[in-house]
């Protein structure tokens, strides 16, 4: 009895069993239908005593049953804000009028948002503003009862997931019948979590962290099976905000709504709003015209290379998206793998734009070539920035003969490698005029004679952290420098090389001894255009010596 009384004392709880919810409803009839769980009046308001109660009572704190959720919510922006819980919840009605994120947030414009039609139509708030436990993205396709879409009519190589190829050919199979897709964002969050900063973009379109998951449902009356699906058919792979900072957009502070103004795919007319000038020289070609390709065809807007960055393999790869069968169609040329070995399409098909040779540092592992890297060269000689003034020791901001045999005996030296030049014509001004099929060049003049653009406009490729840095050179190093330097070295002539030539090639050796002794116009002169034609020839008559002593006005 004793330890009763002492408990009834100390815990006034026994008392509150004392004090019913239509006691107190008797005087607080507005709050008859009240509904807060199983929870009666003096759960909330401990304080009350007796009846009638104090005027003023002590306020509730919901910490009391709620105590995880209010740990929770005391990190959130809202708590920091000093929103209380009544301001979203009405605690005598808690499943009546519970505030929303639009209850207050009703005019926020995501203008910073990506196509904001697309991102607000699939995604609730806390997908961006919350910490998502879990998330799925669900594709069902409703088909009519009959139609029987076979798990293997989807899964055509049968690895149990389904990619864009697959996904595309059951677009394509659907259209046979009445169907209906139906696609779904899911997430697992807790509005008590809001984030005081939205989830970065990379969060989805870089890396998995939120929608890792994809999958499937073909649905029919009668049945439905899953499978599962690549996470990328529905949600875009894009570089990082700190990559996309480092690309040729990113650099002149283009940032992603700039392009990303709606859910379409974008246009030309994008592009156009910066790019008016160019599109004014493209919009008059074959390509425009005929609708076949935008910019975005050619162009990675994303991309951390330019197309000036691009070598000319990777600008051939650009054309041969579409142009596919592009050695077939140049089967006229001379030598056909040999010039596209060095030569990009823009070369012959862009008349208007700038050509150029382009030198690039290269050694030797048996028959493979491999450039430079930035690490090589740091590793000899240091910074980059230093690089430029470590070849052009005269400061006249143009490579000399002199200045690039020194350079290179010290790379060598410190390097301990052999090292070689390659080289490829490639356009390093853009004018975005793509010719017709009869205005294709194929005069062979254009680059084989001394007249050849590429000669005004020469450079050497150095590899650095964030692209190559070219620096002029003088068009002199081509006679100057031996040949041994040189790798793939076809010499071309301002004209092909006639008996004569080959007369008075050989008059000039002494008594056979194979002592040369060029006269004045063949040092500077008549290079082979061609290596079919008198190869033959040169092989038998010691066609070392044309390697050794021949210079050389130009090569691929």
């Amino acid at each position: 009895m004793i330890a009763i009384i002492i408990l009834m004392l100390l815990f006034p709880l026994t008392l509150h069993g004392a004090i019913t919810s239509d006691e107190c409803l008797g005087c607080h009839d507005k709050y008859k239908e009240y509904k807060h769980g199983k929870a009666a009046c003096v759960d909330c308001h401990s304080s009350i005593s007796s009846i009638p109660h104090e005027e003023k009572l002590e306020k509730p704190s919901c910490n009391k049953c709620h105590n995880e959720t209010a740990g929770r919510y005391s990190k959130s922006i809202h708590s920091k804000k000093n929103i209380a819980c009544k301001d979203c919840h009405n605690t005598h009605f808690i499943t009546a009028g519970r505030g929303t994120c639009v209850s207050c947030h009703s005019s926020v414009s995501h203008a910073s948002l990506p196509s904001k039609e697309k991102h607000s139509g699939h995604l609730e708030c806390l997908a961006c503003h919350g910490e998502i436990q879990q998330s799925n993205i669900s594709v069902e396709v409703k088909v009519k009862k009959g139609f029987g879409i076979k798990r293997g009519e989807i899964d055509l190589d049968g690895n149990n997931v389904i990619d864009r190829a697959e996904w595309d050919s059951l677009q394509g199979l659907l259209t046979k019948n009445k169907y209906a897709i139906h696609k779904k964002y899911t997430i697992t969050s807790d509005v008590h979590s809001v984030k005081g900063k939205h989830v970065s973009c990379d969060d989805c379109h870089t890396g998995k962290a939120q929608f890792s998951n994809a999958s499937l449902i073909i649905s029919e009356k009668a049945s439905s099976y899953n499978i599962p699906m690549e996470r990328r058919i529905f949600i875009s792979k894009l570089p990082s905000r700190e990559t996309f900072k480092k690309t040729v957009h990113g650099k002149k502070g283009v940032s992603c709504i700039d392009c990303h103004i709606s859910q379409k795919q974008i246009d030309d007319s994008v592009c156009i709003s910066c790019h008016e000038e160019l599109y004014g020289v493209y919009k008059g070609t074959s390509h425009a015209k005929k609708g076949a390709v935008r910019c975005t065809d050619c162009h990675n807007p994303h991309g951390l290379t330019p197309y000036k960055g691009l070598d000319s393999r990777e600008r051939i790869a650009v054309c041969s998206r579409c142009h596919k069968d592009y050695l077939a169609k140049h089967s006229w040329l001379p030598n056909t793998l040999l010039h596209f070995n060095y030569l990009e399409c823009s070369t012959c098909h862009s008349p208007g734009s700038t050509k150029s040779m382009v030198f690039y540092l290269k050694t030797k592992e048996g028959n493979k070539k491999l450039e430079l890297t930035y690490n090589d060269i740091e590793k000899a000689l240091g910074d980059k920035k230093e690089i430029e003034s470590i070849i052009d020791r005269d400061g006249d901001g143009v490579i000399s003969y002199k200045e690039l045999t020194g350079f290179f005996t010290g790379l060598s030296e410190k390097l301990q490698k052999d090292i070689f030049l390659d080289s490829s014509i490639v356009v390093t001004k853009v004018y975005h005029t793509y010719s017709e099929k009869s205005r294709k060049q194929k005069v062979c003049a254009s680059c084989h004679s001394e007249n050849a653009p590429f000669y005004e406009s020469m450079y050497l490729a150095i590899p650095g952290k964030d692209g190559h840095t070219y620096i002029p050179v003088k068009r002199t190093i081509l006679s100057a420098l031996p040949t041994s330097l040189f790798i793939d070295i076809c010499l071309l002539g301002e004209k092909k090389i006639k008996v004569k030539d080959f007369k008075e090639f050989f008059k000039t050796t002494q008594g056979g001894k194979g002592d040369i002794n060029f006269s004045k116009q063949h040092r500077g002169g008549k290079e082979i255009s061609s290596m079919s034609s008198g190869l033959s020839c040169l092989t038998s008559s010691g066609f070392w010596f044309q390697q050794q002593y021949w210079p050389a006005s130009s090569f691929m």
